[in-house]
């Protein structure tokens, strides 16, 4: 295969292509509804061209892997070339809830060595996917993509619709732990001294709900729902947050918390649980000097244990918004314990099969979509929904949050069948759902 190494996986992005390479995770995704005012549908002749933009001006779609997925040997490779017809689907899918299931449960071919490390499916009703590897990009690189999508349709005078695309030579931002300093600090080594040799029993973990137990064996069966909550309903829960000084972030955590807490207390085994491990990722861009508009992989996540309880409170909201601050100034270290295990990421992966899961409510929200096209035009897109697979072994479940252009906060439910019963999930949704409409009505 003809191209150009470009640099090692960073251990960030190694970790995710080995559970990508293990088959314990698939890809992250965003779909967005693309509409023209005369009703065009996204055609070859249309679509083609804006990605031929899109390669030009964001290196990371012009990658693939080099060496063995499977090993702590592997780089990012420029391919010579992209074929459009082989990345893009034009499909006659109307469920999009069905359609984003499928790209959860749907791994990138290893034997597919010429080809990138994104997809799109175009829907019936212009609703575009891109799904993309998750060693590649983070959430918030799905938004850019589709806000320069559509900054490339908009401004669209390119007539060469042909699929095949020349990759131009052009450098991929580093990694995360080269674009800025994630070591540890002397207080954050010791805590993690402290926590590896106390007794089980002393551990926040030990008692912390995180759903069922990891699998014996490694089975993708990804499922996923689908929320809407309105924009005048986002309009007076926004109103109230100001005045109660929270964020719609500390919200939908909140009530994360009370919905699981009522489901978890008439759980048979209630008794052993004083509260949730709740991961909630955070965005790096802004300390590692990187642009929300790139694609590259710039976020930490941290775990937090709140109480289980089961009645919603502006208070704990508050605190909340307060305590994820607070580590939003020291998450980025978390990464830097990476170092001690990247070499043996595929014996930790295995090795957590048939043990205790870590997370049972992972939070994952890439804020309000601004759309940063300026003056009249054609295009525009909304109907926004993010979401991302990582049942095996990663949490429980995966509420995925983004803020609409229409003013609407869309949310992804995302669980695996070894993790959560569809039963209680359900239970979780309609528990989520009344203490949304308690907030607003």
């Amino acid at each position: 295969m003809s191209g150009q190494k470009l640099r090692q996986l960073g251990e960030l992005e190694k970790l995710n292509a080995t559970k990508n390479f293990l088959g314990m995770d698939t890809c992250i995704a965003l779909s967005a509804r693309y509409s023209h005012a005369p009703n065009t549908p996204l055609t070859k002749k249309i679509l083609f061209p804006a990605l031929r933009t899109l390669i030009a001006s964001h290196p990371m779609l012009g990658v693939r892997f080099d060496g063995k997925l499977d090993s702590a040997d592997i780089a990012f490779f420029r391919l010579p070339s992209v074929d459009l017809s082989r990345v893009v689907e034009f499909s006659q899918e109307t469920n999009l809830q069905a359609a984003l299931e499928k790209w959860f449960n749907r791994r990138f071919q290893d034997s597919e060595e010429d080809m990138p490390l994104w997809r799109v499916e175009v829907l019936a009703d212009n609703t575009l996917i891109f799904a993309m590897h998750h060693a590649m990009g983070d959430g918030i690189a799905l938004v850019a993509f589709h806000r320069s999508l559509l900054r490339a349709l908009q401004q669209q005078a390119a007539s060469d619709f042909s699929s095949v695309v020349a990759v131009p030579a052009q450098p991929i931002p580093p990694p995360v732990e080269v674009a800025m300093d994630v070591r540890p600090s002397l207080w954050k080594r010791l805590g993690s001294l402290y926590d590896t040799y106390i007794p089980g029993y002393w551990k926040q973990s030990t008692y912390a709900w995180t759903g069922n137990p990891n699998p014996t064996s490694i089975a993708l069966h990804t499922h996923v729902r689908l929320l809407r909550f309105a924009p005048s309903d986002m309009k007076k829960l926004t109103l109230h947050c100001r005045t109660h000084g929270a964020t719609v972030s500390s919200v939908l955590y909140e009530l994360g918390v009370i919905s699981l807490s009522r489901l978890i207390s008439n759980q048979p085994d209630a008794a052993k649980y004083k509260s949730i491990c709740l991961a909630v990722p955070m965005s790096l861009r802004s300390a590692a000097g990187a642009s929300d508009d790139s694609i590259c992989y710039y976020s930490a996540s941290v775990d937090t244990y709140p109480a289980l309880h089961t009645e919603f409170s502006w208070a704990s909201a508050a605190r909340v918004t307060a305590e994820l601050k607070g580590h939003k100034k020291d998450v980025h270290q978390g990464l830097g314990f990476l170092a001690a295990i990247a070499q043996n990421y595929t014996a930790v992966m295995r090795g957590s099969l048939g043990g205790r899961r870590s997370q049972g409510l992972r939070i994952s929200n890439v804020g309000r979509f601004v759309v940063g096209v300026e003056g009249p035009s054609e295009w525009s897109l909304g109907e926004c929904f993010f979401g991302q697979c990582d049942s095996v072994v990663g949490a429980a479940m995966t509420m995925n949050v983004v803020g609409d252009p229409s003013g609407a906060l869309h949310l992804t439910i995302v669980w695996g069948d070894k993790s959560l019963d569809t039963a209680f999930v359900e239970g979780f949704i309609e528990l989520f759902n009344e203490s949304f409409a308690g907030l607003v009505a």
